[in-house]
């Protein structure tokens, strides 16, 4: 199963590229349409991680440095960031696919060369100077659209095939959970307290003594609320830059369990550039009846929220998700 789904926002300046002198420049892409600004889906996700990790609880996850790179390490037990962002170490070899996949947020509008010109005259005055130093930022404030991912199945278990954990079939729960952290070289991290609590969160882990592999599967009530505090931390996000915060909250999203790829976002890029190009107000509603009628005719659903109704939404995909579970 997959949850698939597209957020517009509306923001302005999310990420900033390496700069031209003392210009700072905003990420841009070309495209046939114009010069379009982005954020990336690694800048997305880390204002994400930070803010579950500081709203919700998160755990921060293990990181270690191997062959120069450093990587998040550990397994989906200790980290719910490690559970959807994955990691990919070359040596010894241990990967974990991402379960939370992110498009680029691309703007509708073209970026026009919008500039702001700033000084430092104010601190310069405190200090007995008249003299300041200048900076140009490129300045973007417009509507972005960012499709994105959630692969479900695979939240909350993992399958570690590159690495023997060598666990034996009389071994209990908490001596498997040892077993594995040892074999990946984190068995001083451990604790008595920590290995007490991921104990309520496991419900099994399975060996296969001929394959080598080791499945971890975390309890449903577990998976529920790592998926439910995803979205809803993706419906209340924002990113600290340059001493302030851009909004990245949706202001419009689509959401479907029956699409692979959400196509859907072609619908909704037509229907915004239309709009903007016509100069007209942005009707969310409009656009949900839209999205309605185009996935009955494929025979599909596509739940629609604005930014009031939000967890409603959210909270009927959950329980989609999880009602035969």
């Amino acid at each position: 199963m997959k949850l698939t789904g597209v957020f517009v926002i509306e923001t302005g300046v999310v990420n900033r590229g390496d700069g031209l002198g003392n210009i700072a420049t905003v990420k841009k892409i070309s495209t046939p349409e114009g010069i379009k600004v982005f954020f990336s889906p690694v800048s997305y996700k880390r204002a994400l991680w930070t803010a579950l990790q500081g709203n919700k609880g998160w755990s921060i996850p293990f990181v270690t440095k191997e062959g120069g790179v450093v990587q998040r390490t550990g397994t989906i037990i200790d980290s719910e960031e490690f559970d959807f962002a994955g990691t990919m170490i070359a040596k010894p070899k241990y990967e974990r696919p991402a379960t939370f996949l992110v498009d680029n947020g691309i703007s509708i509008n073209n970026y026009f060369g919008d500039m702001e010109f700033m000084t430092n005259m104010a601190i310069s005055k405190l200090y007995g100077e008249n003299e300041a130093n200048i900076i140009n930022k490129e300045n973007f404030y417009r509507i972005y659209i960012m499709p994105f991912g959630i692969e479900i199945d695979r939240v909350g278990v993992q399958e570690i095939s590159t690495i023997d954990t060598k666990i034996s079939e009389n071994d209990n729960l908490e001596e498997k959970i040892k077993k594995i952290y040892k074999v990946l070289g984190l068995d001083k991290e451990l604790s008595e307290e920590k290995i007490k609590n991921w104990l309520n969160i496991i419900e099994t882990i399975d060996y296969d003594k001929n394959k080598k592999i080791t499945k971890i599967m975390l309890k449903k009530e577990e998976r529920k609320k790592r998926i439910k505090q995803l979205l809803e931390g993706m419906g209340e996000l924002a990113k600290r830059i340059e001493g302030s915060e851009r909004n990245l909250t949706p202001f419009f999203s689509a959401f479907s369990l029956d699409y692979i790829a959400p196509k859907y976002f072609m619908i909704i890029k037509k229907f915004l550039k239309e709009k903007l190009s016509e100069g007209g107000y942005l009707d969310t509603e409009e656009l949900s009846q839209l999205l309605e009628r185009f996935a009955n005719s494929e025979e599909k659903i596509i739940k629609t929220a604005d930014f009031m109704n939000y967890n409603q939404v959210i909270n009927e995909l959950i329980e989609e998700i999880f009602k035969e579970s």
